[in-house]
């Protein structure tokens, strides 16, 4: 079995050369990501193997950032919510390399980024972790972790704090 890692992501990590399959995810990857980053908009974290060497190859990654939203009549939501957006974390970009699709990393991190929402949540507030699926596929995927689409046939998802479970054991740097 192999073993990972989910680090920030740095200078250390090879965006040029990843590849998921979805132009505008890789897009973000490679040109946008350390940039928000650093200026504070959301935070990257990729997984990595663990012994691997700079320039490190990104095997998947996602985004967290801390949002405010009006989920008061959304399914799952807590009961009595004020009548004004309330804090939430979203996963603003997940992706897996397409050489490493189908086994079980997208999971991996999903698991992760829930793991640190419920930390983000527990120290700071928040009701959940919300998610744009790219597409009806990905909005399936999602389904399977337990988010619900907010509305009929939408891509914005929501997994309430209480459903958030403990992401699986990796090392984190």
């Amino acid at each position: 079995m192999s073993s990972y890692a989910i680090e920030r992501l740095s200078a250390d990590h090879d965006r040029a050369a990843f590849t998921s399959g979805l132009d505008s995810v890789d897009r973000y990857l490679r040109e946008t990501a350390r940039g928000h980053s650093e200026k504070g908009v959301s935070i990257t974290r990729v997984l990595v193997g663990i012994d691997a060497a700079p320039p490190k190859p990104i095997l998947g990654f996602f985004t967290l950032s801390p949002i405010l939203i009006e989920a008061k009549p959304w399914p799952k939501a807590p009961k009595g919510l004020p009548n004004q957006p309330v804090p939430a974390i979203l996963l603003g970009r997940l992706a897996v390399a397409a050489t490493h699709q189908g086994k079980g990393l997208g999971a991996m991190l999903v698991a992760t980024a829930c793991q640190i929402a419920t930390e983000t949540i527990t120290l700071a507030g928040g009701i959940g972790l919300v998610v744009d699926a790219a597409h009806p596929q990905a909005a399936s995927f999602y389904a399977s972790f337990g988010f619900k689409a907010v509305s009929p046939g939408g891509l914005r998802m929501f997994l309430p704090a209480k459903s958030l479970k403990t992401g699986v054991e990796i090392r984190r740097e």
